[in-house]
């Protein structure tokens, strides 16, 4: 709702609610002939219910008038406050002497009745708890409940006889019900039934003025979630398209070895007069191209798989470590009689890698820090294990450390998201052990495909 259609609804409610309650006196005239004459029934047949009843009927009208006078002056207000902005003091003060002021003025005009402690009274504890509401959503609509439930208690504390002597009941209905109850010997029913009604009632306009300041926080909370998780998605979705980059990156410096290659043959070629020669580096040259296309097939093809052996895949892991960092231990250990397995050389590979950096750059309380990375296996299973003598990651992030973009140090976060949706992608399982202070293990378990499905997805990745 724009500001302006704000404005005229507040004005005409406000208005609106004005004009109910000048018209009260003629609208209400009939109940209050009928608490006359419940209190004249009480007197001539000495029964005290018809003091509650004609208690309840006083109380509901004066709660009504009292509420919707109230209501139409805070929406006035409300329409001030948003064009000529007002300080708190002003705007709160300003209401309760215009309510007192419209209160007495319409009693000297209409007679019609009006308590002045009580109506006072009320309107400022119902300011008080309608405070933090007044800029949340629905002002008039949670202003009128507490407003109503507010007076509606107050009222009852008129009819009785205890609070007669603080200048509560002084009009012309209250003042007669208390005196009958003086006459029936009854006074201290309708104390009891005063408080009996007050407390419950106006315990209630706090638990609702509470409710909707809790409402308020609970969508103010949701609303800074969601911006928090609106912006944590991009963060994501850049780290994410960096990763691309990265294996972007790694794609086309692996591919400068094969290109270096076919470009020293074809050289070679220009200027070589052997037939054998020619064939040779023909063949190199074949070899160079279909290297290069398994690589690029199997980066743009994740399900692509192929058979691969694990001194294949270690030699090409071999080759991104840098072995001869002085402050760096890498020991390797593969068993021997390994069986072949089918996977995405490339994606894998990375996998590792990433997994081997993640435990290069995590902090250790060592003076050197070692590496150990392992291979073994049986005629179902190979199994990776990288170990680290790391500081180890604690056991309350244990479940977020495959989130993306989480990080227990300097690293982007990516690595083991990455690393855990390659392994999946190829069948396998990664877990992790850590103790703090001691390292941190993670573990890549890939199955051992039956060979017919893995010549079946051989020939569908030489065909990409």
């Amino acid at each position: 709702m724009t500001k302006r259609h704000t404005y005229w609804l507040h004005l005409v409610l406000g208005l609106g609610a004005l004009l109910i309650v000048l018209m009260l006196p003629w609208l209400t005239e009939s109940y209050w002939f009928g608490m006359i004459v419940k209190i004249r029934e009480a007197v001539t047949t000495g029964d005290t219910g018809n003091l509650v009843m004609a208690s309840a009927s006083n109380s509901i009208i004066f709660a009504l008038q009292n509420t919707l006078s109230f209501i139409g002056i805070f929406s006035l207000f409300l329409v001030i406050e948003d064009y000529r902005p007002l300080k708190s003091y002003w705007f709160y003060s300003g209401i309760l002497i215009a309510f007192w002021g419209l209160n007495y003025g319409w009693s000297s005009v209409t007679k019609m009745p009006w308590e002045p402690v009580n109506n006072i009274l009320a309107a400022f504890i119902t300011l008080l708890l309608i405070r933090s509401n007044v800029r949340g959503h629905n002002p008039l609509f949670r202003s009128t409940v507490i407003a109503l439930q507010t007076f509606f208690a107050f009222q009852w504390l008129n009819i009785m006889p205890a609070l007669s002597r603080y200048y509560f009941g002084i009009s012309d209905i209250p003042n007669s019900i208390k005196r009958t109850s003086i006459y029936l010997e009854s006074m201290d029913v309708l104390n009891f039934v005063g408080l009996a009604f007050y407390f419950p009632i106006f315990i209630s306009a706090g638990i609702t003025s509470v409710m909707f300041i809790s409402f308020d926080r609970y969508i103010s909370i949701s609303e800074e979630n969601y911006r928090n998780e609106k912006e944590l998605s991009a963060i994501r979705s850049k780290a994410l398209e960096n990763r691309i980059y990265q294996e972007i990156h790694t794609l086309a410096h692996d591919l400068k070895t094969p290109l270096v290659t076919i470009r020293g043959l074809s050289s070679l070629l220009s200027i070589s007069q052997n037939k054998e020669k020619i064939v040779e580096y023909t063949e190199r040259i074949d070899g160079s191209v279909e290297k290069m296309s398994e690589m690029i097939t199997s980066f743009l093809f994740g399900s692509s798989k192929k058979l691969l052996s694990v001194d294949e895949v270690m030699t090409y892991v071999r080759a991104q470590i840098p072995m001869e960092n002085e402050e760096l231990t890498v020991t390797i250990t593969v068993d021997e009689n390994l069986p072949t397995f089918y996977a995405n050389k490339i994606r894998i590979v990375r996998a590792l890698i990433n997994i081997i950096e993640n435990a290069m750059v995590v902090p250790t309380d060592e003076e050197v820090k070692v590496i150990d990375i392992q291979v073994a296996g049986d005629d179902k299973h190979v199994a990776f294990k990288i170990r680290d003598n790391g500081i180890g990651i604690p056991s309350d992030q244990m479940d977020k450390i495959w989130d993306v973009g989480f990080s227990t140090g300097s690293t982007s976060g990516l690595g083991l998201s990455f690393a855990k949706k390659v392994v999946e992608d190829n069948g396998g399982t990664i877990s992790l052990e850590s103790m703090v202070g001691v390292g941190t293990s993670v573990i890549i378990d890939l199955p051992v495909t039956e060979n017919e499905w893995g010549n079946k997805n051989e020939e569908e990745s030489i065909g990409h």
